[in-house]
């Protein structure tokens, strides 16, 4: 009679920590989404996202400019805004506060863009640097430069790096 018992409160026990690793396993990625670079729409062309060098992915020493230029075909001075996120070593948000990494403003608008004149395809060239007046970074690490649209949509990312030099040699 005692191993009937016994057997019964083994498998409720199973089946309590089975639910349990399930529920871990499907809430885990919840938590922990990778920043993903996102392409941006057809109505934004040629994206320039360069550091020092001309390199393709932007490594610069903490504070060094990183540039981006893009143009929008649709030439309406839609307005664009800004932010910077800070990412750990494997590209998901950091815990770090905005205060902790940044100084200044959050989300910011790109002030600086222009129209074309005497083209074919008339469109709007937008132009960013930082650090700049309004955004400083205080620490080294893996960022993400998220472009937004007036309406707060997404419209596209890059990765950086940032590193501090820390040892001469």
């Amino acid at each position: 009679m005692h191993f009937v018992y016994l057997c019964r409160i083994n498998r409720l026990n199973m089946r309590f920590k089975l639910k349990h690793l399930i529920l871990i396993l499907v809430a885990t990625p919840l938590f922990s989404q990778v920043q993903e670079e996102v392409n941006p729409p057809s109505n934004i062309k040629t994206v320039i996202f360069k550091g020092k060098t001309e390199d393709q992915f932007p490594i610069v020493k903490l504070g060094e400019s990183l540039y981006l230029e893009f143009d929008d075909v649709l030439a309406n001075e839609q307005d664009y805004y800004y932010k910077i996120v800070h990412c750990d070593y494997d590209w998901t948000p950091s815990a770090l506060l905005k205060s902790q990494y940044l100084t200044g403003f959050y989300n910011q608008r790109i002030i600086d863009y222009g129209n074309s004149y005497t083209t074919l395809q008339p469109y709007s060239n937008y132009r960013l640097r930082t650090p700049n007046e309004n955004v400083r970074l205080r620490v080294s690490g893996n960022y993400l430069l998220e472009i937004y649209n007036q309406r707060g949509d997404l419209q596209f990312s890059r990765r950086f790096v940032v590193y501090q030099d820390l040892v001469q040699v």
